[in-house]
């Protein structure tokens, strides 16, 4: 019921606001609002985009390819595109969801800053594409998948204290820290590791296979699987 409702929220968002946007690299977000867009890294398979607008602040006229949308925040947010249609969204923090190319303007109209982070896959869709033998979403009961098309998964997990997952694999992606984690990981070789990282990181990583055991708090995270990334486990 909550990933229903996360994407329809982002569902209507996406029907108020989306749209072609002209081709122009000069409207590129970075490039046309670097005030309020940054990109937190890039590959070969993707960009991943950090967006941040003040209270009462408005972006400069940008667009967006097709995006991943992960808001870290709450938003009150007016949007206008460039035929002059003006929308309110008002998304929550941890919302997530998949929106099509885009040129609008953004104005903050709440109190407090909106955060969030756009990924970006690069290249086309990859209609053939399978999940791993150990697929996490099948395996782990603590991975829930909220949206899939031929370019990505959109995964939610999230680990009570004490919890643990068994042995299962994940493709390429982008993780998102919604919250602090700290957690013990054991690949398929017995090497244990312990990790931990902040709320609102953001990361790449490769295929991989572990089991995990949180011995912090309570965590949350979204993955991005991208599936025009290479697919083969490392070690496996």
């Amino acid at each position: 019921m909550r990933a229903f409702t996360k994407a329809y929220v982002l569902f209507v968002f996406v029907a108020v606001v989306g749209g072609s946007a002209e081709a122009g690299k000069e409207l590129d977000a970075p490039k046309a609002d670097p005030k309020h867009h940054r990109v937190e890294f890039e590959n070969d398979w993707v960009r991943v985009i950090r967006f941040r607008i003040p209270p009462h602040e408005k972006t400069a006229l940008h667009d967006h390819p097709s995006v991943v949308v992960l808001y870290l925040t709450d938003g009150d947010l007016k949007v206008t595109t460039p035929d002059g249609k003006v929308s309110e969204a008002h998304p929550k923090a941890g919302a997530a969801g998949w929106r099509g190319p885009i040129a609008h303007t953004v104005e903050n109209i709440g109190a407090k800053p909106v955060e969030g982070i756009g990924v970006e896959p690069k290249g086309a869709g990859n209609a053939a594409w399978t999940p791993p033998t150990l697929d996490a979403v099948r395996v782990n009961p603590h991975d829930k998948m909220e949206f899939e098309n031929d370019q990505v998964r959109i995964i939610r997990v999230t680990v009570g204290k004490g919890e643990s997952a068994p042995m299962h694999e994940h493709p390429a992606g982008v993780q998102i820290l919604l919250t602090d984690l700290h957690v013990r990981v054991t690949t398929p070789d017995g090497k244990t590791t312990e990790a931990s990282r902040k709320a609102g990181e953001v990361g790449y990583s490769p295929p991989r296979a572990h089991s995990v055991e949180n011995v912090g708090e309570r965590f949350e995270e979204v993955i991005v699987d991208l599936k025009g990334a290479p697919s083969k486990t490392a070690g496996r």
